[in-house]
Parts: C-alpha cells; structure tokens; sequence
C-alpha cells in the first residue's frame, strides 16, 4: 500500500486533472521562515550552502511522514537581484531584495535582461538546484523554485509605490520594465528546465498583482503569464496570490492557473464557482488560527472544512499563506484527517 506521501501526490495530480481522487488532498507552501523554525537552522547558513537547505528541508520532511518535496528556497530575491536589486538581511537574517534607483523611463532603457549565470542570488538558486538534483535522497522529488511575477519583480525594482503609480502615470516606463523582467525571467526558466530536464510545474507568487483592478489585472497581469508560459507551453501554472484578491477569482482562471493558493478573504466555494471549476482551490484555514490551534482544534477546523467542500475534487486542504509557526502536530493532523476522510 502506498504510504501518506504517495497518496496525497496522486490525489492533488487528480484534482488539477479534474479527476475523482478518493479523498481530498493537502498543499502547504513551505518555505524559509518555517524550516528556520522547526530545525533552527541559521539562515546565513540556509541561504549559502545548498547542503544545508537540502539537510534542512529533509529534516523537516522526515517528521512529516515525507510529504513535502526539495526545491531551492531563497525568498523573493533571485529574480530583482539578477536585475541588479541589492539583497540585504534584516536582524534574524531574513532575505529581501531593496529598489534599484530607477527614476525614468531612460533609467529602464539602460537596463539589460539580467544573466542567470552573473553570479546573482539566481545563479545561487540554479546552483543549489543541480545540488538538489544530484544529492536528493530516493523517493523525493526536486521541484523548480516558486517565481515571482513579472509585476511583482518591476514594483521591487522600481518601489512598489512608485510603480502603481507609474501604471496610470507612466504606462512606457511599466511595459518597458515588465519586458525586460520577463525575458529575464524566461531565461532563468529556461536553465533550471535545463537542469530538471523539465518544468512539470511552476508556481507563480503574484501577491502585489492582487493590488490592481480586475481590468488592470487583465490588461497588465495575464499578458505577463502568456509571455513568460508562452515558451513552456506544457508546464503547469500554479498561483500564490494569498493577498485580498476576492475580486479577481474569474481573472485567475482565465490568467491559465491549474492551481491557486489563496487568502482569507477569498470564500472557497465562491472560488470554485468563479472559476467555473478549472481552477484547484489551495487553502481553506487561516494560516494564523493554524499556528495557535491545538491538535484537537486543528482535526476539528479541518472535519468542518471538508464537510463544507462536499466531496468536490476541486478543493484542496491547505493554509492560506504562510505556515511559519505552524507545529508539525497541526500539520500532520490535517494531513491525517484529509487522508482518513474519504470522497463518497
């Protein structure tokens, strides 16, 4: 028999395929800030050497009964720092990537589509991903690492402020810059297919996208997806988007989104029917209450989630953002209970 791993893959493969599994999935978005605090891994080490990202993501891993798989883990940054963005560390030495400098169009036409191998934090990504690749323990997988969207990538470059603006404002200066991210971007995908051999999925984290009208959206937004997918038409878009995006569920499922990790202020059901079902719905808990509930509390929350998804495959068990202080009890009691809790 297969074990809980094995399951809930099959199960979440099924329910973008718009299949019946035989229960819903789980999908939690693991990331820094949550392998930092389970393993207390300094993050100076976990940034700069892919040995240690590896042993730590496994470590965390291991304690959930392996449901979760490798993929290189270095915030936000990668795409602005190949751009040029300075990368800097606050106190506990979280990564983020700061502005560029740009003050006008002419400031963008002097910019050039970043190198992946120019020795940015890209270059440490696609290095940490061959090191993933070569030492990945049997029976994981080795995932590409989540993407930030082209607008997500500008507003750093530019500050967020300054480049909402600049969307009404200075619309040259927006699509000047949007096209120079995007061939960055896609030349970045396009080394790490190199080193996968190929791009099952990617998983696009648009939050500041979320920021925008749903005119703005489609007029800004989706042409970004098609240029950058338009070279990978066989890879899968998965979206995180846990901002207050309730006003653009119909827009995501039109952006071509197979998956969406979503916030609180998105009703779920509304999502599925928004997105006239082609869109797998990642979430359903408030990733806050999930770091504070006690185990009981989390079997229940979850018991009364699933009654609500009445057995549509569409749905799947997730939080909706950030499981940074979440305990591994929470986590594998909601694994637990979605994989006791057969579809009928």
């Amino acid at each position: 028999m297969s074990g809980l791993r094995e399951r809930n893959k099959e199960r979440l493969r099924k329910s973008i395929a718009g299949d019946m599994p035989d229960a819903h999935a789980c999908f939690n978005f693991y990331t820094y800030p949550f392998f930092h605090e389970v393993t207390k891994v300094p993050l100076n080490e976990y940034f700069h050497n892919p040995r240690t990202m590896l042993e730590s993501q496994l470590e965390v891993y291991e304690q959930l009964e392996k449901c979760g798989d490798f993929a290189p883990d270095l915030g936000s940054v990668p795409e602005s720092s190949c751009l040029g963005g300075p990368v800097r560390f606050d106190d506990k030495g979280f990564i983020s990537v700061h502005e560029l400098g740009i003050n006008d169009i002419d400031d963008v036409i002097k910019l050039k589509p970043g190198d992946p191998y120019g020795g940015s934090y890209m270059t440490r990504v696609l290095e940490t991903l061959e090191y993933m690749v070569e030492h990945a323990p049997k029976g994981y997988k080795v995932n590409p690492p989540a993407l930030m969207g082209p607008f997500t990538v500008a507003a750093q470059l530019r500050g967020i402020g300054d480049f909402c603006a600049d969307t009404i404002c200075e619309p040259e200066l927006v699509d000047a810059l949007l096209e120079i991210v995007i061939e960055t971007q896609v030349n970045y995908l396009k080394a790490q297919e190199k080193i996968l051999g190929k791009l099952d999925h990617v998983l696009v984290c648009d939050d500041l996208a979320a920021f925008l009208s749903e005119e703005d959206y489609r007029r800004l937004i989706i042409p970004t997806y098609d240029k950058v997918f338009g070279h990978f038409p066989d890879t899968q878009r998965w979206y995180h988007n846990d901002a207050d995006a309730k006003h653009l569920i119909t827009a995501v499922s039109d952006a071509g989104m197979a998956a969406w990790q979503y916030g609180p202020s998105v009703d779920p059901i509304i999502g599925v029917t928004g997105t006239q079902g082609k869109v797998t719905m990642l979430g359903g808990i408030m990733p806050t209450d999930f770091a504070r509930y006690s185990v009981d509390e989390t079997i229940e929350v979850c018991n009364r989630l699933i009654d609500t998804f009445g057995g549509n495959p569409k749905f799947v068990l997730s939080a909706g953002g950030s499981i940074n202080q979440t305990p591994i009890e929470n986590l594998l009691a909601m694994f637990h209970v979605a994989d006791e809790r057969k579809i009928k």
